[in-house]
């Protein structure tokens, strides 16, 4: 019979929340990047910016009260301890908390984890997203019926938190499936661990609580969408990011040459206005896409002149698609977007918190233009990553062979770097931020999965 392993010892979590927090003590101040301004704003002001949804807003409200930031990274540092804990608990059960505490301490010293976690940003639910789905869907059976609900309930606000993260959690879900039964037809793919006590209730109680995340996100983003811009969709502006880059691919620009202005596109009248990079595209308010009245305007004639750019030149599209996954995939440097904000953080800080607070945040490291990854921890960062992709290479052909727990959970996060990448990288702009986020889990799983396929050996 299947054993739920026991709870951490009651100082790990305090343990891991100070070690997974020592960026922002050490700054003096949590994180900000260019969005978390909007991210604050939008909840304490009651609006919907056009391009990012408010979850992650409604989540920092409660926890800052417009008092201070600090009880939003605290929680950062809870929820990914506890999954942390969680996934080690699936793979290892008797994993000691000291081993526990050590795995930690490795991920905040040696990866770009604990900068995430320090961040006034939902970027650390992205990678916290494929290990959530793993346990849900690869080891329901060895988490407890309320541990699955409330893992249900994290990966519906971690989809809805950031849109790139639904793209991830069904390619990887379908990705995942389809992999899993191609091993399982071959004896490579462990059978799942079915307790005499479980019924078929249980197990479709499960198989719901895995496909309950999406559809959750999906619901609430379109809810929230029409309520605030009369349209159902799961984005309804995010067809703008994706005209951005098939304009600076290059078939986007030639479509807007070709058919303008006997197409009566609202960017045509702009067409030697346009700044040289997509984010200068996106950001700028005196960019074609602001001129033209704003991504909401702009969003009408956004299909149309992406449809036509793909019509016309496929092949230019494939290629630029690739060639920045490839970019995408190789750029995972630390550091991206330390420096301050005065433009896009400062005003909303002194608009809303306290004299305090607006204190606090003006002398911590990062707004003096103090606050920089130091070179040596950075390449440690690289060179983590790196040995963990390696790693997880050699140990999943082991782990099929023995038809290990941890195979699914290797196998996860070998798809998750370049789907990451795919998602990013061909649908967005190539940054090291975005590939960064992910690149900790490499070496993670790594880490458990030796101790998790060297305690079924011993």
């Amino acid at each position: 019979m299947l054993r739920i392993a026991a709870k951490p010892c009651v100082w790990s979590y305090p343990m891991a929340v100070l070690m997974l927090c020592w960026p922002a003590i050490w700054n003096g101040y949590p994180i900000v990047f260019a969005d978390t301004g909007t991210y604050l704003s939008q909840a304490i002001h009651h609006y919907a910016g056009w391009d990012r949804p408010i979850f992650y807003s409604l989540f920092m409200l409660p926890l800052h009260a417009t008092v201070t930031t600090w009880p939003v990274v605290i929680v950062q540092a809870l929820l990914t301890a506890w999954v942390l804990h969680l996934v080690c608990r699936v793979l290892v059960p008797d994993l000691t908390t000291l081993a526990f505490v050590a795995v930690v301490a490795g991920l905040s010293l040696g990866t770009w984890l604990p900068w995430m976690v320090c961040e006034l940003m939902p970027d650390v639910f992205t990678p916290l997203l494929p290990l959530v789905l793993c346990v849900l869907a690869l080891a329901p059976q060895r988490v407890s019926g309320r541990e699955r609900v409330v893992l249900a309930a994290l990966g519906a606000f971690m989809i809805a938190s950031q849109l790139s993260s639904l793209l991830l959690w069904c390619g990887l879900a379908l990705l995942l499936g389809g992999l899993r039964c191609r091993c399982q037809q071959s004896r490579g793919w462990p059978v799942q661990d079915r307790p005499r006590h479980r019924t078929k209730p249980d197990a479709d109680f499960a198989k719901f609580t895995s496909l309950m995340p999406p559809a959750l996100a999906v619901l609430a983003l379109c809810t929230v969408n029409f309520a605030a811009h009369g349209r159902f969709a799961v984005a309804p502006f995010g067809n703008v990011f994706l005209l951005a880059r098939v304009i600076y691919d290059g078939p986007g620009i030639a479509v807007l040459q070709r058919d303008c202005p006997a197409a009566g596109w609202s960017l045509c009248p702009f067409l030697d206005r346009f700044p040289p990079a997509s984010d200068d595209f996106l950001w700028t308010v005196d960019s074609p896409l602001y001129l033209a009245g704003g991504a909401k305007s702009v969003s009408r004639d956004a299909g149309a002149i992406t449809v036509a750019a793909v019509m016309s030149d496929p092949a230019g599209v494939a290629r630029a698609a690739l060639a920045n996954t490839l970019e995408q995939i190789s750029r995972f440097d630390s550091g991206d977007g330390l420096q301050p904000w005065p433009n896009l953080v400062t005003p909303w800080i002194d608009r809303d918190f306290p004299p305090a607070e607006q204190a606090a945040y003006a002398s911590a490291l990062q707004q003096r233009g103090l606050l920089t990854v130091p070179p040596l921890l950075a390449m440690l960062h690289r060179a983590t990553a790196i040995a963990g992709i390696a790693a997880c290479l050699l140990l999943l052909p082991i782990a099929m062979r023995r038809r290990a727990a941890c195979t699914g959970f290797l196998a996860a996060v070998l798809i998750a770097v370049p789907l990451s990448a795919a998602i990013t990288g061909a649908f967005s702009t190539p940054h090291d931020r975005y590939q960064s986020r992910i690149m900790w889990l490499p070496p993670f799983l790594a880490a458990v999965s030796c101790a998790s396929m060297r305690r079924r050996t011993t």
